[in-house]
């Protein structure tokens, strides 16, 4: 797996991709558009250039959504992109079942659907499921964002509530398909596996059997079929010495990440929710450190 954020080194970033290591060279990092609360990246989709981007919105900005955010909305306008934006928001507001805590949540809330209604943008999330418990509170205010070139491509969204604590966070996942219309295939030639003596027997093989189709090349033509036919015999030679290797579409864990790990993360949450439920300062106190 990588991760892409903002690359400063002064402040501690807040938004980030995490994507498998199979898409590094199909996402276009647009570090004109990435800070520290917004990371983007431009990718295809069926040959459509889309962005896809996380932001978080700081509860304390007055501005909501923040400059970030817009500024990402306005390229995709202006470029003719589609757009999907995961985004803790921290705000309030009906329209995606989200309970009123407070004022300053609620103003937020009327601020962001104002701006998401004047410039003819979608809400994804569907159904009544928090996306954040932290054991005292629960609320819906992770919301994903789409124009309408991305929400074209958004199916089946859905909020992932799991027991086990694997994203030792207080937000739950968040899951939806992009729609395409082609269907690539789970299987690929690794030429890392190849086995180099077999290729060689085989290309051998097929060069003598079609020798007298490049001793004879007298013209442009035949010179051009001379080169299909020598691509077509190194690429079946390279087949036939390569066996075809499964891409599995689950993410496997890292190494680290043994069971002893896990419990020792599934205490230390429970810990922590046990925190808040009694408002430990010490632990508003890590809070507040931790943000800096």
């Amino acid at each position: 797996m990588r991760t892409v954020s903002s690359s400063s080194t002064e402040t501690r970033p807040r938004a980030c991709i995490y994507h498998h290591k199979s898409l590094c060279d199909k996402l276009w990092i647009l570090d004109s558009l990435n800070t520290r609360d917004c990371t983007v990246v431009q990718t295809k989709v069926d040959g459509r250039d889309t962005i896809l981007a996380s932001c978080y919105m700081n509860r304390n900005d007055e501005l909501c959504p923040p400059q970030a955010f817009r500024d990402v909305v306005n390229y995709a306008k202006t470029h003719k992109l589609g757009l999907i934006a995961g985004s803790d928001v921290n705000a309030h507001n009906t329209a995606w079942n989200s309970r009123i805590c407070d004022k300053k949540g609620s103003e937020r809330g009327d601020k962001l659907l104002e701006y998401i209604v004047e410039n003819q943008l979608f809400i994804e999330n569907q159904g009544d499921t928090p996306t954040f418990d932290n054991g005292r509170w629960t609320n819906a205010i992770d919301l994903t964002i789409t124009n309408q070139l991305g929400h074209d491509l958004v199916d089946r969204w859905n909020v992932e509530v799991t027991g086990d604590d694997r994203n030792s966070s207080d937000h739950n996942y968040i899951t939806f398909r992009v729609k395409s219309d082609k269907t690539s295939s789970p299987n690929f030639k690794d030429i890392s596996k190849t086995n180099w003596t077999v290729y060689e027997e085989k290309l051998e093989l097929l060069m003598a059997t079609n020798a007298d189709k490049f001793s004879s090349i007298d013209s442009i033509d035949k010179l051009d079929e001379a080169a299909d036919l020598l691509s077509k015999t190194v690429l079946e030679a390279f087949d036939s010495a390569t066996e075809l290797t499964y891409i599995s579409s689950k993410i496997r864990p890292p190494a680290w990440d043994t069971p002893q790990v896990k419990e020792a993360r599934k205490d230390m949450r429970e810990k922590i929710r046990e925190a808040i439920k009694r408002r430990d300062p010490h632990y508003d106190k890590v809070k507040v450190d931790s943000r800096k």
